[in-house]
């Protein structure tokens, strides 16, 4: 069995980007992710400007660019009674942009596999013990070894669930995402809005220019906090 330096468990973007940091800086790497790629993810689809550097370092920035989506300018927050604040996001070169995280999370985990990280998509962990080394088990019955092991599975991380890391969420919380057609005006913005039961998100995640009309795509999000 291959002792591998470094496993991560969660191929989104954080676990992909470190499965390409450590095999550029030549440690035979190992990603598990139990979603087979391209797949969708509840998400507000907004890439923070602080993220570029990062992509230059995986030198994509070019190839995230080439993705649909739209650069935005504003956010506006809406409180529960209606009032309203509006922040002007940076402009240039590396703004703030809005993609679909089907298409920036498979383009980082091919990245990772581009540069050498070992990646298996559709692998489920399921137990973890550590000796001298760390164990993992999946539920197709696999065995994997690693000197390190990352948990890069999200908020309910099942790496943390199996290390007594996590406790038991004392609520359930229910997120919902769909992508539709946006009206003609509603800009290159996000609007956050606040409400009793959670809270919901707007903002286009692409547009296309044909002669003067302007079609964008939304994202929009509700997660239910009560």
């Amino acid at each position: 069995m291959q002792l591998f330096d470094v496993a991560i468990v969660g191929g989104g973007p954080a676990g992909s980007s470190c499965g390409a940091f450590c095999a550029m800086a030549g440690l035979q790497s190992l990603v598990l992710d139990r979603e087979k790629f391209p797949r969708e993810k509840v998400c507000g689809d907004c890439l923070n400007p602080s993220c570029w550097p990062v992509l230059e370092r995986l030198e994509l920035a070019d190839r995230v660019q080439d993705l649909p989506h739209s650069k935005l300018c504003s956010v506006a927050f809406i409180s529960i009674d209606g009032h309203e604040v509006i922040v002007d996001l940076p402009s240039g070169a590396n703004c703030e942009i809005s993609v679909k995280r089907s298409l920036l999370d498979d383009l980082l985990l091919r990245r990772a596999r581009e540069l050498g990280a070992n990646v298996y998509e559709q692998t489920t962990v399921t137990g973890l013990s550590r000796n001298d080394h760390w164990q993992i088990e999946t539920a197709s019955g696999e065995f994997f070894q690693a000197r390190i092991l990352t948990g890069a599975d999200g908020r309910n991380s099942t790496v943390a669930h199996l290390c007594n890391l996590l406790p038991r969420s004392a609520r359930e919380r229910v997120a919902l995402q769909a992508h539709i057609p946006l009206p003609r005006d509603f800009g290159n913005r996000i609007v956050l809005q606040f409400l009793r039961e959670g809270y919901s998100g707007q903002a286009s995640v692409n547009e296309t220019q044909s002669l003067s009309r302007r079609h964008t795509t939304d994202h929009f999000e509700i997660a239910s906090v009560g």
